[in-house]
């Protein structure tokens, strides 16, 4: 984490991510802000707010802290890791907003053809081990198996019990889970009446009641490629890349956005980064999804989902957004 300038030296910008960093456009009706960073879910998270008071902030960041305790597939005494451990054997009783995220997970699952697929933790956490201690390296010869493994439709939702047909499945929420842990502490500020602020965890943030400025990382480079406001909408942001997490295979980097029919990364895409106005759930599974869908599918998904604005970065540097993302956010200025 580290703070830099972006044109007014007196604007305070915070890389959040390797992607996106933002900015206060300015408090908005004086009122005074209220900012901190901790370290949760494996990432930076941020929260600031105009108005409220400190025991606002830590009302977020305990709920963000209560979601990575139910969901992270990196804590043995999540829940997700017990329907992961129980896999094939019984269903495991969880709580209602495991229910709600494996719920959306699902339907966004059954909407992108199995692209993206909650269950895809048989490559990601058993064959890759991303973001795992391990003195061994990934074998990807059980890319195979680890494939069968991985399918939606075997995840099964029973009123408050959740249930892997299959042993060796596992269920992973890296590309949906932050965007649903951002939602709800976002929830939690407005229902104690905190109208303005933001909320980010790594490259998944929501602005909400007031302008920020936005600045889409370029891959490689400690410059941003792009920047923007967000205006007067409530806007959900996200980005995925293929920088952020990877493992190396016999002299070769393979990242974190897995291809669940190929078991291997994803490659059309250096970053892409999805802008929605509201549900910042929707705009973290679909920045992953369309990341791994690969260019014409995502280009097709796109024209059949024209509510999302997204902003690509291809290996080459050339860039691509569409209209939605030019609707949705004011003084665009590519670098």
């Amino acid at each position: 984490m580290r703070y830099c300038n972006m044109r007014d030296p007196g604007i305070r910008t915070l890389i959040i991510s390797i992607f996106i960093c933002i900015s206060c456009a300015g408090s908005p009706h004086n009122l005074e802000p209220i900012e901190r960073v901790q370290f949760q879910m494996g990432t930076y998270a941020r929260v600031l707010i105009y108005g409220g008071n400190n025991k606002d902030v830590d009302a977020a960041f305990s709920e963000i802290k209560k979601l990575d305790n139910l969901l992270s597939d990196y804590n043995p005494k999540s829940e997700i890791s017990e329907i992961n451990n129980m896999a094939g054997e019984k269903a495991v009783k969880v709580n209602p907003q495991v229910i709600e995220v494996l719920e959306i997970a699902k339907n966004i699952a059954s909407e992108t053809g199995g692209v993206f697929d909650p269950t895809i933790g048989a490559l990601t956490i058993g064959v890759y081990r991303f973001g795992r201690e391990s003195d061994d390296e990934p074998n990807i010869e059980n890319i195979d198996k680890a494939k069968s493994l991985v399918n939606y439709k075997d995840l099964i939702i029973d009123g408050d019990s959740v249930y892997l047909k299959r042993k060796g499945m596992m269920i992973d929420l890296g590309g949906i889970g932050k965007g649903y842990a951002v939602e709800k502490a976002v929830t939690v500020l407005k229902e104690r009446g905190i109208k303005r602020g933001v909320v980010s965890l790594s490259g998944d943030l929501k602005v909400f009641g007031n302008e920020m400025e936005i600045a889409i990382k370029n891959p490689g480079s400690p410059r941003a490629i792009a920047t923007f406001t967000t205006g007067g909408h409530n806007l959900a942001i996200s980005t995925s890349g293929s920088y952020e997490r990877s493992v190396n295979v016999k002299g070769e980097v393979y990242h974190h956005l897995i291809v669940p029919e190929s078991g291997k990364p994803g490659s059309d895409f250096l970053s892409l980064t999805v802008v929605l106005e509201g549900s910042s759930t929707f705009a973290d599974a679909y920045a992953t999804a369309l990341f791994i869908m690969g260019r014409d599918k995502a280009l097709d998904f796109l024209k059949e989902h024209p509510e999302i604005g997204v902003f690509i970065v291809f290996p080459d540097k050339k860039i691509y957004y569409n209209q939605t993302f030019s609707d949705l956010v004011n003084n665009l200025k590519i670098q």
